[in-house]
């Protein structure tokens, strides 16, 4: 094992003996205080990897029921019953469906024959690519898909520092890009799903078309934020167009559409239809639009995919980390985490505040907590329900509290810990320390973006 791995180990085990100790008279009942010291030592290990990500979190059922912080393996394993999961599992078959045709290939031509041939104009047309895919794909599979397109064109580059500056500018935007434009629509990310199943146990219908109104503005304004400060911070090497051109050629693009690539496009667009459709027939629910939509490439004679290259393709770290962190969820509420937590974080918020500085503070809790918590699920799992009380409290729509916290919480890159950025990070163009030089700046321009836009758009829509 590294040092790091070993030192992981410890503090996790540190975490799981020393939470015996704690007092109740903190202000939580014994099961809370295992339902934390659990959830952080969880963290700790998921970060370290002492053991690979998906063990730790199948780790995390058994020591749910032996530290009482469930109290059953059904309840254990509650996390693991919500249709958030069988979405996950579909939309990793949708993204390896697209990647298996040259579809994300042909917009990204298509952006950078529109955008131009300088360097800084390739990289937004790379942005805009991943943001919008990303807006129906699973973020994890857009950024992998898109890396390897990206690492291609970096061989563009003769000198070695060249290539390297311009792949910490690239490495950084792709991830950032592809989490920003997972807020355009609910399909975008499973965290968005969750806020929704919080909105719709509160009684208040967001739709999928809503949802894009509030969405839309934000993940387009970020995106060019994010653009912008990148190219000042890490600005890229600059290429001739004539290298450009050159590696447009050799990208072996079909100039026209193939059957297979029209039925995934056609199939991308039904989904979408019937998506937005759902904000008048209840009955196309996301998930169930996702899985009908997933049978289809599986058809006979079509056969975009076959089963044994679904399984094969399906990021099961990620399934298992979002079944766990539900859970743990779940129990954060159930024992009383989730008030105390909101509690000492908002005691002092008065209820008279303007909405504008309300969710902005919403805004800027989440993010910091999103350091000791890295992990979206357990961060919303946590907060979903004391933040409808909250909500309530305030004579509020939970629509102002739900919203800022589930896309703040999908825009978890301050440091590459998450399963989007670790993919670029593995690449070693850039260090730990590189990225929070943009994302802390763009965590607060998304606050100031929906602290002024949030409550513009949910009064048009009449919360």
């Amino acid at each position: 094992m590294k040092k790091s791995q070993c030192i992981g180990a410890v503090v996790a085990v540190a975490l799981l003996v020393g939470m015996n100790f704690v007092p109740e008279s903190i202000g939580l009942t014994r099961a809370g205080i295992h339902t934390l010291g659990v959830l952080l030592a969880l963290i700790v290990a998921l970060i370290t990897e002492p053991l690979p990500l998906g063990v730790v979190c199948l780790l995390g059922i058994p020591l749910c029921v032996i530290f009482g912080v469930s109290g059953s393996i059904t309840e254990a394993l509650s996390g693991y019953t919500n249709h958030i999961l069988f979405f996950v599992l579909v939309s990793f078959g949708i993204s390896e469906a697209v990647a298996r045709v040259p579809l994300s290939l042909r917009l990204l031509v298509f952006l950078i024959r529109a955008f131009g041939t300088k360097i800084r104009r390739i990289l937004l047309a790379i942005m805009l690519c991943a943001a919008t895919l990303s807006s129906v794909m699973s973020n994890v599979a857009t950024t992998a898909m898109l890396m390897g397109v990206v690492l291609r064109f970096l061989e563009l580059y003769q000198k070695d520092d060249e290539r390297r500056r311009s792949g910490r500018c690239f490495m950084i935007a792709l991830p950032m890009a592809s989490m920003i434009g997972g807020m355009i629509t609910p399909a975008g990310s499973p965290l968005n799903i969750l806020g929704m199943d919080f909105l719709q146990a509160a009684g208040t219908q967001l739709t999928f078309l809503q949802w894009m109104v509030i969405g839309i503005p934000v993940s387009l304004l970020t995106l060019i934020f994010v653009w912008f400060v990148i190219c000042r911070v890490f600005p890229p090497a600059e290429v001739t167009a004539e290298q450009v051109e050159n590696h447009l050629r050799h990208l072996a693009l079909p100039k026209k559409m193939e059957f297979r690539e029209k039925y995934v496009l056609g199939l991308l667009f039904v989904l979408l239809v019937l998506w937005i459709l759902s904000s008048w027939f209840p009955a196309l629910n996301i998930t169930v639009v996702g899985m009908v939509g997933f049978a289809f490439l599986f058809l006979p004679r079509v056969e975009i995919l076959t089963w044994k290259t679904f399984t094969g393709t399906v990021s099961w770290s990620s399934y298992f980390l979002i079944g766990t962190m539900m859970t743990l969820g779940n129990a954060l509420a159930e024992n009383g985490v989730s008030e105390w937590v909101v509690g000492l974080l908002f005691q002092s918020a008065p209820a008279s505040m303007p909405v504008v500085a309300l969710v902005f503070l919403l805004c800027i809790v989440v993010f910091l907590l999103l350091l000791p918590i890295p992990i979206g699920p357990a961060l919303i799992s946590m907060l979903g329900a004391p933040f409808l009380t909250l909500a309530e409290t305030w004579g509020l729509s939970p629509v102002y509290l739900i919203m800022p916290l589930t896309l703040c919480a999908s825009n978890c890159y301050l440091l590459p810990l998450d399963t989007v950025p670790l993919l670029t990070y593995g690449t070693g163009y850039y260090r730990m320390t590189d990225m929070p030089k943009v994302a802390a700046v763009t965590q607060l321009f998304l606050a100031v973006c929906l602290a002024l836009w949030l409550p513009v758009a949910l009064g048009f829509l009449g919360f």
